[in-house]
């Protein structure tokens, strides 16, 4: 049995809008790799983070993650970038994990690290797993501290910051705070944060988290000003806000992320009143009557839903089309820029750059 259903709705979805968009290989820039026996039952409870990604998927392993995409992109090959997710009290054994999977399949992965690890743990357990940078999250900061207080240097403190810039290394920002990209303290931080650490590669998740036209202000104003900042377009289907970035910094600074495996989720997303919705078929993920961020449809509405994963890349092909990115473009987003940012990260030469060949 396949991992899960690709139904009519999601074929003909592919075919007519994804399939000859995209090219032939992919870098997925952000991925989630776990086993479910790593999560313990006080870490499923929901800490300064939204709970319905939970709802897709009790694990991914690394074979799941490689089914998905060969059940979503048929044609097409795709190497993932990988970390683990927020797991409690065993991230030893989480990133364990994930470092034994990348080495076997020859992925490139990210260390979900603790703020609490001073920098020669971080150092040694970066080198020593063959990872090539960090991952965070607001959630691993100081318990004491106000979920809106939480700053990016709160997760990623400056010890860890200097042992990441001295051997450029990645690093996967997920910005915190509810104002999202447009709130100041962001902002202020992560033009620091580049000048001060210019030898980070920093890729701002999610696009900065900015799901909804009213989550960007004057961000991309102030981010245009950047030379290095990298973003990613994971868990993101705004068009609007898509566009907004790519004439903000331009094709050779954005990335192929997916999020899997919440990118599974079959649904649509929508914006009321600068609120992310995602609309789900009824009973599918359960309960969430509770949740501001989900809502139920039954019926020919729910059966018209396909991919999360789906919507994200048409959302970017129809602001890709609207700006005129062309095919090198598209390459460079899509492959070519998170290769030559996982050389640089290895020390490394860069891949040969990927073209398509015209017919």
């Amino acid at each position: 049995m396949p991992l899960f259903e690709i139904k009519s709705v999601d074929r003909a979805f592919y075919e007519k809008r994804l399939r000859d968009f995209l090219p032939e290989h992919m870098i997925d820039v952000h991925t989630h790799v776990w086993r479910k026996q790593f999560i313990s039952a006080a870490a499923r409870k929901p800490l300064r983070r939204v709970s319905w990604p939970d709802r897709v998927a009790a694990e991914c392993t690394v074979e799941q993650l490689v089914e998905t995409y060969a059940l979503m992109f048929p044609g097409k090959s795709v190497t993932p970038l990988m970390f683990t997710t927020l797991v409690g009290n065993n991230f030893e054994e989480a990133n364990a994990y994930v470092e034994r999977v990348a080495r076997r399949h020859n992925f490139p992965a990210l260390i979900f690290s603790m703020p609490k690890w001073s920098a020669e743990q971080l150092e040694q357990k970066i080198v020593a797993g063959g990872f090539l940078g960090a991952k965070s999250y607001l959630s691993l900061a100081e318990p004491y501290l106000p979920e809106n207080e939480i700053r990016i240097f709160d997760f990623f403190p400056h010890h860890h910051l200097e042992v990441i810039n001295r051997h450029g290394w990645i690093l996967m920002l997920h910005i915190p705070r509810p104002g999202r990209l447009r709130d100041e303290v962001n902002l202020a931080q992560m033009i620091e944060l580049e000048q001060r650490y210019p030898k980070i590669k920093v890729i701002v998740a999610h696009v900065g988290r900015a799901y909804c036209p009213g989550d960007v202000g004057n961000a991309f104003k102030v981010l245009a000003k950047t030379k290095k900042m990298r973003f990613d377009i994971s868990a993101n289907t705004n068009r609007t806000v898509f566009r907004q970035l790519i004439e903000a910094v331009g094709p050779k600074r954005i990335l192929f992320g997916s999020d899997l495996p919440i990118t599974r989720m079959r649904m649509a997303r929508i914006c009321e009143r600068g609120n992310y919705v995602n609309i789900v078929p009824a009973g599918l993920y359960g309960d969430i009557s509770g949740d501001a961020h989900m809502r139920a449809v039954r019926g020919a509405a729910a059966e018209r839903l396909t991919f999360f994963m789906y919507e994200e890349l048409d959302a970017f092909r129809q602001a890709a089309e609207k700006t005129g990115l062309s095919r090198h473009d598209l390459e460079d987003v899509f492959y070519n820029n998170a290769a030559e940012l996982l050389a640089a990260a290895r020390s490394k030469p860069p891949l040969p750059q990927l073209r398509m060949k015209r017919i």
